[in-house]
């Protein structure tokens, strides 16, 4: 009867049958797996076996030219690369008020990571990735490219999303407080309240100083960018949830990889080719026939395996993934997916050739895809 139910999802879904046939045109290979949106899914839409697999077994083929990198981007729109080249190199010295969102955040965690360290330390080019790879998908929705098909399915139902798609907050209450003068921060207070509901171990005002920071992030982009190429906020924030560090200067929003859910008890892992330049999905474990596939978008316990809410307000803030102490370490924690939330996931270290895991995010860090 589940075989039924999952094999009738598939077929009379054409956003899923139009997604599969994009996959077959671009070189894309799943003979492990397939997406589907069912009730089945943690989040109405996920990636599920479609056959008994074992451990280290191949599920899906993606070849580097599928992905959505700055170098692919640039590739297949060289005008636009030009003209956001031009804009990197203005807006380079204007790098300070990343550093300073930074230190805020630092000293509302009380501590501070050697990530954020690094990152502090300096930025680079790299860092332009997040408004480079939107300004690539919202060109290939406007010229019908073939990732087209693809990038028309990107999508995220959490309060960050919603509080973007509505466009109400204002430059100069993007910080989160008590007050709200004239009611022009109401939605940033509804955001934050529902974010508080979803995840009610995590303190309010963390939650209100990532929310913050991310509104801040997608109003420089905005300021920086608007009137010199297309610019859109909900696609911003739905391209960097959706992205994933490969190394230390690349990084790539991956089809098939993006619509992997999250979990703390992850059964696939991605990898790369050398040889050809493809990434292949591997389960890590042996997985049954009709079982969805799972991922960690990163991990919220602490050095001695303790839940950390500072990095608990990032997962939910970035993807809309609630955690609780209960959830950490051992245990399993709430599980949401890159079609309900998706931006940027890092790794606690850059991945070595062959070794392509998710990326811890910390903001404003220098990209390590």
């Amino acid at each position: 009867m589940k075989a039924a139910l999952l094999l009738f999802a598939s077929i009379n879904d054409p956003k899923d049958a139009a997604f599969h046939d994009w996959c077959t045109k671009v070189g894309i290979t799943c003979p492990g797996a397939r997406v589907l949106t069912t009730t089945q899914s943690v989040a109405g839409r996920g990636v599920f076996s479609t056959k008994d697999l074992v451990a280290g077994e191949q599920i899906i083929s993606i070849p580097y030219h599928a992905a959505l990198t700055q170098g692919n981007g640039a590739l297949n729109f060289p005008n636009l690369a030009k003209e956001l080249l031009d804009i990197r190199t203005k807006n380079t010295q204007k790098q300070s008020d990343s550093h300073y969102l930074m230190r805020l955040w630092n000293r509302i965690r009380r501590r501070q990571s050697t990530v954020a360290k690094e990152t502090n330390a300096g930025m680079n080019a790299e860092e332009y990735w997040k408004e480079e790879l939107t300004a690539y998908a919202l060109e290939a929705l406007e010229q019908d490219h073939p990732w087209a098909t693809w990038i028309e399915q990107w999508q995220r139902s959490d309060p960050m999303q919603t509080l973007v798609d509505q466009g109400t907050w204002t430059h100069d209450n993007l910080v989160y407080t008590d007050i709200y003068p004239n009611g022009i921060a109401k939605s940033i207070h509804t955001a934050v309240n529902d974010f508080q509901k979803m995840a009610p171990d995590i303190p309010e005002y963390k939650i209100g100083a990532a929310v913050g920071i991310r509104l801040e992030m997608v109003d420089d982009y905005l300021s920086q960018y608007s009137n010199k190429v297309r610019t859109s906020a909900s696609r911003y924030t739905l391209a960097i949830s959706r992205a994933v560090g490969l190394t230390k200067h690349v990084t790539a929003i991956i089809p098939m990889h993006d619509m992997i859910n999250h979990s703390t008890q992850s059964n696939v892992e991605m990898t790369y080719n050398e040889d050809d330049g493809s990434f292949s999905i591997i389960a890590s474990k042996d997985i049954p026939k009709e079982t969805e596939l799972f991922i960690r978008y990163m991990d919220v316990s602490d050095e001695e395996g303790n839940w950390d809410d500072g990095k608990a307000t990032w997962l939910l803030a970035q993807w809309g993934i609630p955690s609780s102490p209960m959830g950490s370490s051992a245990n399993v924690d709430a599980t949401s997916s890159r079609e309900k939330s998706l931006v940027d996931a890092r790794s606690k270290m850059a991945p070595q050739p062959g070794d392509f895991s998710l990326h811890e995010f910390v903001p404003y860090q220098t990209s390590s895809h």
